[in-house]
């Protein structure tokens, strides 16, 4: 999965040159984020952080697999590394270790955030809690300019430069331990060569910043945590962040949402990989301390595996594929409406009678495909808006456009109205294994373990309505009318006088103190996929047993993938899954794919394979695979939603006992 994943570079920057270092380790799991309940405690989807550590290898021979105790982190403590959307509020405190730290059995402390090194750069979202996307923070904190800020604010912090940092430590080095020149330690290029003689190791913690619910005096404790601190802090006593009388009732941030965000694919520097866990459940304290809301970056010795890129993505999608790119647009100044009758409780008026458009107005545009959605929203609420297209059929890169128009209070994510953004269209078919051939070796080879990454299997999004609640109220107005006069006379008949009648009309009018109601319907999807292998029809030495197979190296498997999605949207809103792709073992699940073809309205199958003799569906396993499982890992992919793509991962296979040649003997010629 690692030059897949190299691949797919999903950062949105104003930076015209990127250089993107080796091999990171973050992975996310799915989940949502609702709002808090009134009185209780809640945090901003605006105001996220990361807290960020930066070690130096003391080796030339330390690398990811390393002890942490073969690293040096080059600073006093981490730095954070926020967006500028937000100021950082006055009361609002940390703790100064990071996960490393805290497994070491360094206690939480309780420090002023603003008293810390904090860096404002445009961090990309924090994945669920924040709606981010896992692959753009990998893409940020794999970024060499990124890591170059990073030891800039460390030097800042200690006082010194950045050649300080390094210049009195120890190093060993082609087995001599010495001190070293800087620039043979820091990760500058001369020449076009990383000058590194060592490994650079980022280890970045998602943080939020939460709101306590206020005291018996009204004072709200504000928290800038990560997932680790949160879980310390439960596990201690210090609060509560479930239920009950002296809940918090943000349980689904700190124990769930957040611990998911950033995980570890795969244990470095003595720190485990926990997989992600289902929406909605909780994570123990002990679990979240032990491996939840961390990822890590690696640039190893000599800037080994690091990748220059000209241009940087948001999104990447497959040729000719339906897809749905969606933005999440907010009302920040007031509510977004369907027209502007509200604004007087005066029916007669013209403003109420014809009231004006008050509606916002997104325009997404890709690929000559266009979508224009008109939307209201109760102010401070968002939602998903999206265009879904068809890709072309050949790689290339797409410009994106958003622009909002109508109601001011509509603002994207980042507060403009408009923004472009680069999509890369890529074909995945062009990385199939070579052709097995008889002489093929796999000296010291070990079967490797099927890869744990996280899928993505529900999405939830919802569209606001509103409708006008009307509340008539009567104004009085009464009006007197002259109808008329007659003599006054007396009783004998004389004149004395004139009389005059009068009337009294109510010319009042109706006013309308009624309100906007706004209704939001709510959408859920789910992909759902099964995955079956079998040894080829071709293949004499298959053999069944409950379901399980067994069969001789050198000939082929078969597969077939059924997929779907259960959903309650209309169909404008998904797509179904459209691509799998198949990962396998001899090739450590790594360097090689393939595509499966699609075969019918749901199932998958591997393409007609040109080196088979019967033209079959199948995979050839190599000749000296040794005896044992033999696993297929498959990725479901490109189910779009608004909310994102839902993603299954699968793994089947069948057991490895002798080889095609154990089918063969000699015999003497007749």
């Amino acid at each position: 999965m690692k030059k897949m994943a190299i691949l797919i570079i999903l950062l949105c920057s104003l930076m015209s040159f990127l250089i993107v270092y080796g091999e990171d380790n973050a992975d996310s799991g799915t989940g949502d984020t609702s709002g808090a309940a009134k009185g209780k405690g809640f945090y901003r989807s605006t105001e996220y952080m990361y807290k960020v550590s930066v070690y130096v290898g003391l080796s030339d021979e330390t690398n990811k697999n390393s002890p942490i105790e073969e690293f040096k982190m080059i600073g006093n403590a981490p730095v954070f590394v926020k967006p500028a959307t937000f100021s950082i509020p006055s009361n609002a405190v940390n703790s100064l270790g990071n996960k490393i730290d805290y497994q070491k059995g360094e206690s939480l402390s309780n420090i002023q955030l603003s008293s810390n090194k904090i860096i404002v750069d445009n961090p990309p979202p924090i994945p669920i809690t924040n709606g981010g996307n896992i692959d753009a923070v990998k893409s940020y904190f794999g970024d060499v300019n990124t890591l170059d800020m990073l030891i800039n604010a460390f030097a800042d912090q200690k006082g010194t430069t950045r050649e300080g940092l390094v210049g009195n430590i120890k190093f060993t080095i082609e087995g001599e331990t010495k001190t070293y020149p800087p620039e043979e330690i820091l990760p500058i290029k001369v020449n076009g060569q990383y000058q590194n003689k060592v490994s650079w190791l980022v280890v970045y913690e998602p943080v939020i910043i939460s709101y306590l619910k206020p005291d018996s005096n009204g004072y709200r404790q504000l928290l800038a945590f990560t997932a680790t601190e949160y879980a310390m802090a439960q596990k201690l006593g210090y609060f509560n962040f479930f239920w009950g009388s002296t809940g918090q009732y943000i349980a689904g941030m700190t124990h769930s949402a957040l611990p998911n965000s950033i995980v570890l694919e795969k244990s470095w520097v003595g720190v485990p990989a926990l997989s992600p866990l289902n929406d909605k459940k909780h994570w123990s304290d002990d679990r979240i301390i032990e491996g939840g809301g961390i990822g890590m970056r690696i640039l190893e010795a000599n800037g080994t595996d690091a990748i220059e890129n000209d241009t940087t993505y948001d999104y990447s999608y497959r040729v000719d594929t339906d897809v749905i790119t969606s933005v999440r647009v907010k009302a920040v100044n007031g509510d977004i409406t369907p027209d502007s009758r509200h604004r007087t409780t005066d029916t007669r008026k013209d403003i109420y009678k014809n009231p004006s458009d008050n509606k916002a107005y997104v325009t997404i545009k890709a690929n000559g495909q266009s979508v224009t959605t008109p939307i209201v929203l109760p102010n401070g609420d968002s939602e998903y808006v999206w265009l879904k297209w068809h890709t072309p059929s050949t790689p290339q890169d797409i410009e994106v456009t958003v622009n909002i128009t109508g109601n001011p209070s509509a603002r994207l994510e980042n507060g403009s109205r408009h923004t472009t953004f680069t999509v890369k269209i890529e074909d995945l078919s062009e990385n199939e294994p070579p052709d097995p051939r008889p002489t093929d070796t796999m000296p010291n080879f070990k079967i490797p373990s099927i890869p744990k990454k996280a899928d993505k299997l529900n999405a939830q999004w919802g569209v606001y309505s509103a409708v006008w609640q009307p509340d008539f109220v009567w104004h009085e107005n009464m009006v007197r009318y002259h109808s008329g006069c007659h003599d006054k006379r007396d009783s004998e008949g004389n004149k004395i006088g004139t009389c005059h009648h009068y009337k009294y009309v109510d010319e009042g009018w109706w006013l309308d103190y009624g309100e906007w109601v706004y209704t939001y319907k709510s959408y859920t999807a789910s992909i759902n996929a099964d995955m079956k292998i079998v040894p080829d029809g071709y293949n004499p030495t298959a053999k069944e047993s409950y379901g399980k197979y067994t069969m001789a190296s050198g000939y082929g498997v078969d597969i077939n993938v059924d997929t779907g999605i259960s959903t309650d949207a209309p169909s404008s809103h998904y797509t179904i899954p459209q691509n799998v792709i198949t990962y396998f073992p001899e090739f450590h699940y790594d360097t090689y794919w393939r595509l499966l073809e699609k075969t019918n309205s749901k199932g998958f199958e591997f393409k007609k394979n040109i080196y088979s003799t019967f033209n079959s569906r199948t995979h050839f396993t190599p000749l000296p695979y040794p005896d044992g499982k033999y696993d297929v890992y498959a990725n479901v992919i490109d189910c779009w939603t608004p909310d994102g793509m839902l993603r299954m991962n699968l793994s089947d296979g069948v057991t490895i006992d002798g080889s095609v040649y154990d089918n063969w003997h000699i015999a003497p010629d007749k």
